[in-house]
């Protein structure tokens, strides 16, 4: 137990560092000192979503990557490769800060939840694309530029198959969204979604298909999440398959099993002959096999031994009886 201060050491020991006396910690000794862990925080940032909730976003989002991955490489006809790079807290700012000019900045909405998310596609991956679905191989352009009318219409077709497949995923929070593309900018400093020191949720991908690589972006408006934030954390998804203690839905699995047909096969004997006899056999002749007539028989059950059974008939048909369950 560490000791207890006399209210004289304590005065003394203030007028102590106050003058600057101490040499060195073995003055210090006789104290309990503790360090204490700083975090840096900086209250022009707030942290409004949870470590739990951004846990949960990111397996939200590794689905999605998964299942874009294939869509797209359908879409373009070659293989794509799609990461999930990070997820993070930034202010909208920040983020706007971080994209190239001219770029692919598209506006969604989420309905019925109120307010906006941006998506960018970055040059580096938005031109190599258009050049893929115009018959080229995917080139990227040297100098980069505004996309045309005809680029846009293309690139309008990829969002498409982006927002069902966001679509999708965030359907296991929210069952009746919907997300639709309210408009297109080849400036992200045009539009403002949320106020340049509003906190958002930013979610970065990373694409490549052949020679290409490229980076796009997803943000989310915590003000725009905020309804199911709560809801986020708390689906089944985020932790896995709920788990069934060991026997718990017995029943209802052999009841569905009742209906299934597995094949059931007699083995009456088996023998083996030389590829010479098998040639020369002819109708009416007569193979042994290892087996005496009144010998029990295997019954296989899908292809796995299960009983044992007397050759006889029942009602002028060929039958066995079992005689043991294995």
């Amino acid at each position: 137990m560490s000791e207890i201060l006399s209210q004289e050491e304590i005065d003394a020991l203030l007028s102590t560092v106050s003058e600057g006396d101490i040499k060195d910690d073995s003055e210090l000794d006789h104290l309990s000192y503790i360090p204490k862990k700083i975090s840096l925080y900086d209250f022009r940032r707030p942290d409004r979503v949870s470590k739990e909730q951004l846990r949960a976003m990111r397996s939200l989002h590794d689905k999605f990557s998964r299942n874009f991955s294939s869509s797209l490489s359908n879409f373009l006809r070659t293989i794509t490769d799609i990461n999930l790079v990070s997820i993070d807290q930034m202010t909208y700012g920040e983020f706007l800060l971080s994209l190239p000019d001219p770029t692919s900045f598209n506006i969604i909405s989420m309905i019925p939840l109120e307010g906006n998310v941006a998506l960018e596609i970055n040059p580096s991956l938005i031109y190599p694309m258009v050049d893929k679905l115009l018959g080229g191989i995917g080139e990227p352009l040297y100098k980069v530029r505004d996309l045309t009318g005809l680029e846009q219409h293309i690139v309008n077709n990829l969002l498409l198959i982006i927002l069902k497949d966001l679509q999708e995923i965030w359907k296991q929070v929210i069952s009746n969204i919907k997300f639709r593309k309210e408009a297109s900018e080849n400036s992200p400093q045009i539009v403002q979604i949320v106020a340049q020191n509003e906190v958002i949720v930013l979610v970065v991908f990373e694409i490549k298909f052949g020679e290409v690589s490229g980076m796009m972006n997803i943000c989310y408006p915590t003000i725009t999440l905020e309804p199911i934030l709560g809801k986020i954390c708390s689906q089944d998804w985020i932790v896995g398959s709920r788990k069934v203690k060991l026997g718990e839905n017995k029943e209802i699995m052999l009841k569905l099993l009742e209906d299934i047909s597995i094949p059931l096969q007699i083995i009456l004997g088996n023998t083996s002959l030389p590829i010479e006899k098998i040639l020369d056999l002819n109708e009416g002749d007569i193979i042994l096999t290892e087996k005496k007539a009144n010998e029990p028989v295997d019954i296989m059950a899908n292809n796995l031994l299960k009983f044992k059974a007397q050759i006889g008939s029942h009602d002028s048909k060929k039958a066995v009886k079992i005689q043991k369950i294995l």
